[in-house]
């Protein structure tokens, strides 16, 4: 909302509705100091739903609160006495090259600060989840790398005005078409996408300190092994941290330390590497020569084609499909 009525204002001049310093140029509708703070919880919703706002919070909101008061000031002598207005037209100009310095910094601190905190999100989903394809928000992290380049593109004529006092009108236009791109871009991107949190995910992911653990931490491995290779858990396509440590009886945090330890892997790279070795072993079976790729991980316990393709890419440095063709030749040359 805050975007597109920040776009609206500037159509206005555009068309000629607003311009020097009448009513329209001290409209609400340019609320820039608005937009990344509210895309800023936005994402901090996405993280934790139940999130609730501190002092710290409180105070993103004050320079918005500022733009606000600055728009009401300049629209009442607008109004009671316009001549005032024209008289100190410098001094509002640079109230106003004041908030747009404003917004640009504040917006590089809060895009650094979400990056910040979804990597640390999408670091805690793969200690707790094999699956994280429905949690992760890297498409978000897409959606910022865009936003950054709209802050580019709104430093322009900042930087522009500010060293040679003078802002034209065609300066301001891949901002506004840019910015119209990302409006529809992050309308889509909520609207068809299944936005959804993980259940027992912890709000702060602890880093975990290799101490020493217990004596009994060698026979919990072993069993552990024994589980993940006889019981073969890992076909469970919604396998998570919490399923196997109540399955061990041991708690969500020491079985975790138990995968760093030992195997030197998160979980999600623990559970997904049997799973990869178990396709590997079936492309090259005849047994399963009937099943394409995909069927394939599916009934090796993948749930997703992009989180199939993505692991097995990292784990055998091979597409899944370069595998399964240079192993075949291998078989037919042998």
């Amino acid at each position: 909302m805050s975007f597109a009525a920040s776009s609206i204002y500037y159509t206005l001049e555009t068309i000629g509705v607003r311009g020097y310093l009448n009513l329209w140029d001290f409209s609400l509708l340019y609320c820039s100091l608005l937009i990344v703070p509210s895309f800023y919880f936005f994402i901090v919703y996405l993280i934790q739903p139940n999130y609730k706002f501190g002092l710290f919070d409180k105070l993103l909101f004050l320079p918005y609160a500022l733009q606000v008061l600055i728009q009401l000031f300049g629209s009442y002598w607008v109004v009671v006495n316009h001549g005032f207005i024209i008289k100190n037209q410098f001094t509002f100009y640079k109230f106003y090259d004041f908030l747009d310095l404003t917004t640009l910094t504040l917006s590089l601190i809060l895009l650094v600060v979400s990056i910040l905190k979804i990597k640390k999100y999408d670091k805690s989903l793969e200690n707790n989840y094999a699956e994280i394809e429905d949690y992760s928000l890297q498409w978000i992290v897409r959606l910022l790398s865009f936003l950054g380049g709209v802050l580019l593109l709104f430093a322009a004529p900042i930087i522009y005005e500010l060293s040679t006092g003078y802002s034209p009108m065609n300066i301001y236009y891949p901002l506004w078409l840019s910015s119209s791109a990302l409006i529809y871009w992050i309308g889509y991107s909520t609207v068809f996408r299944k936005l959804t949190h993980p259940i027992d995910l912890p709000v702060q992911e602890k880093k975990l300190d290799k101490i020493s653990l217990s004596d009994n931490t060698k026979i919990y491995h072993e069993k552990l092994i024994t589980l993940m290779e006889e019981e073969e858990l890992y076909l469970n396509q919604d396998l998570n941290l919490r399923t196997l440590s109540d399955k061990m009886e041991l708690s969500g945090g020491y079985l975790s330390q138990i995968i760093n330890q030992y195997e030197g892997k998160n979980f999600f790279e623990f559970v997904n590497s049997y799973r990869v070795e178990l396709v590997k072993k079936k492309i090259v079976s005849e047994d399963h020569a009937h099943l394409n790729l995909l069927g394939i991980a599916f009934e090796s316990g993948f749930k997703s084609k992009s989180t199939f393709n993505l692991v097995f890419k990292k784990m055998t440095g091979q597409t899944p499909t370069v595998f399964k063709k240079s192993n075949i030749k291998a078989q037919k040359t042998s």
